[in-house]
């Protein structure tokens, strides 16, 4: 059930407070009245109304000035500008700061009650809209929880059992038994995995990459990604090709050095991963007085065009055959992006079937 509604009336016209305070209370609402606009912002500091009746054009602070002031505080608060004076760039000047209508002296009761309604509505809307966000944040943090501790702790305890059965640390097992837990093994692997990219993912929040930030200069950071990738590659067989601007060692960027490592190496792992056999990996950089790009290519099959529309969103795994037989939880690139766009920046594909697949990082210096 709704609390009743708070309507603040700030006119320095005492008829008009005094015409808006009946009207406004035969409605069913709860009303306060200021003479001025300073008298009207201390009322929202102590008693924060749900919506705001004010005079455009009064002594001291001006309506405008009062509306500022009110989205400040709480930029929920419905405002509603009045004024005897209607212009029409009155009227823009009052929307581009943020009222939700505009009325011009003299109105009807009822022209006066739509208004009051229609911002009411919108301003328990954005309420109850507040709320069910809060609801989920709170749902997602208890999920988190009961995930980390309640679900990957137990399952890691069940892995290393597996794990001293399988080496037969306790003694040979039947060969059949063997193969069932090896089997047993791999998959409780796998599920771990999910479960670890999900949480990382799931804590991912551009206000905590922001606060991580730190100058870096992009080539020692492109080398690092390099060694990384290039065991990897060896041991698929490919070639790892590294392309450096001319002139570009001194880029800098501001990045959140783990989180964007680990976001372009998810990238650059599965170019190998899905790669041609004896196929080239190359990664490219460049940079300019905006941006660093950073292209990371392989010689694959290509992504299908279909799936291009998907292949950020969460769990998605390609149902190309020769995709979809690699082993994978669908979250390593949603996790890339929402890295990226944690730094302000990009994801692009571009892709051939049967000539492979490029994915472009754009960053801004």
């Amino acid at each position: 059930m709704r609390a009743q509604p708070h309507v603040l009336v700030v006119d320095d016209d005492e008829s008009a407070r005094e015409a808006a305070t009946i009207l406004l209370g035969r409605w069913g609402n709860r009303v306060s009245v200021a003479e001025c606009g300073e008298a009207g912002l201390d009322v929202v500091r102590r008693d924060p109304p749900d919506l705001c009746l004010v005079d455009l054009q009064m002594p001291g602070i001006s309506g405008l000035d009062v509306l500022r002031a009110v989205k400040g505080i709480d930029a929920d608060i419905q405002c509603v500008m009045v004024t005897g004076f209607a212009t029409l760039r009155s009227a823009i000047d009052a929307l581009q700061e943020g009222a939700y209508d505009f009325l011009a002296k003299p109105f009807s009761p009822d022209e006066l009650k739509r208004a009051v309604d229609r911002a009411l509505e919108r301003r328990f809307l954005a309420l109850e809209t507040k709320s069910l966000r809060e609801e989920k944040d709170r749902m997602e943090a208890n999920f988190i929880t009961m995930v980390s501790h309640q679900m990957r702790s137990p399952l890691a305890a069940v892995r290393q059992l597996m794990e001293v059965a399988a080496t037969e640390a306790l003694g040979p097992l039947p060969a059949d038994y063997h193969d069932i837990v090896s089997r047993a093994a791999r998959r409780m692997d796998e599920l771990l995995q999910s479960i670890g990219a999900w949480l990382n993912m799931s804590q991912i929040e551009a206000k905590g990459v922001a606060e991580r930030m730190e100058k870096a200069e992009v080539k020692p950071f492109i080398d690092l990604l390099t060694k990384r990738v290039e065991i990897e590659a060896m041991a698929a067989g490919q070639y790892l090709r590294v392309e450096h601007p001319e002139g570009g060692g001194a880029a800098t960027i501001e990045a959140d050095l783990a989180s964007l490592m680990d976001a372009l190496y998810n990238i650059a792992s599965n170019a190998v991963k899905y790669n041609r056999v004896g196929g080239e990996v190359r990664i490219v950089w460049r940079a300019d007085d905006y941006q660093v790009d950073v292209e990371i290519s392989d010689q694959g099959p290509g992504i299908p065009e279909v799936e291009l529309p998907y292949l950020f969103d969460d769990f998605f795994r390609s149902r190309k055959p020769e995709l979809r037989a690699k082993p994978g939880t669908g979250l390593g690139l949603a996790i890339a992006r929402r890295v990226v766009k944690a730094h302000g920046g990009e994801i692009a594909v571009r892709t051939k079937a049967d000539e492979g697949t490029t994915f472009i990082i754009s960053l801004p210096r």
